[in-house]
């Protein structure tokens, strides 16, 4: 319901601007114009923030945070063998393994720029899936604790 509304105003919105860009006196049509102007730098903004995300990419950005995940892989390994959790233990080692397998595929410059959009978008799932399993896994070892 909302959606269809919001969906409706716009369609007024970009409707008047059109009209008034077109048929309106010397004022509604400078300021259709203004408008016109915003949006157009608005959009070229985004592009340049999505060409900037991709650049910290390639030049990797995401290189200190695998590093930062490994030293807290080991604190819970060591957690886990202090309470003897041999499940935990199990999973941090499958956790470091794709985290080894994320920083390589991050640290190769080739690959990284050979990848498509869709490889890096696999990437990006790829390394969420290991956080939200990292963070399952110290939640059950805070609980054991």
């Amino acid at each position: 319901m909302i959606r269809g509304i919001i969906k409706i105003g716009l369609l007024l919105l970009v409707g008047i601007l059109v009209y008034n860009y077109f048929f309106g006196n010397t004022e509604e049509k400078a300021q259709s114009k203004e408008i016109f102007h915003k949006v157009g730098e608005l959009g070229k903004a985004g592009i340049g923030i999505l060409k900037s995300e991709k650049d910290k990419f390639d030049n990797g950005k995401y290189d200190d945070a695998l590093d930062k995940i490994g030293g807290l892989f080991q604190s819970m390994k060591k957690r886990a063998e202090d309470i003897k959790d041999s499940g935990a233990v199990d999973k941090l080692i499958e956790l470091e393994r794709t985290r080894k397998k994320l920083e390589e595929k991050v640290n190769d410059e080739d690959s990284i720029n050979k990848m498509t959009d869709k490889e890096k978008e696999d990437l990006k799932k790829e390394w969420s899936k290991m956080m939200d399993e990292t963070e399952k896994l110290m939640k059950e070892l805070d609980e054991k604790n």
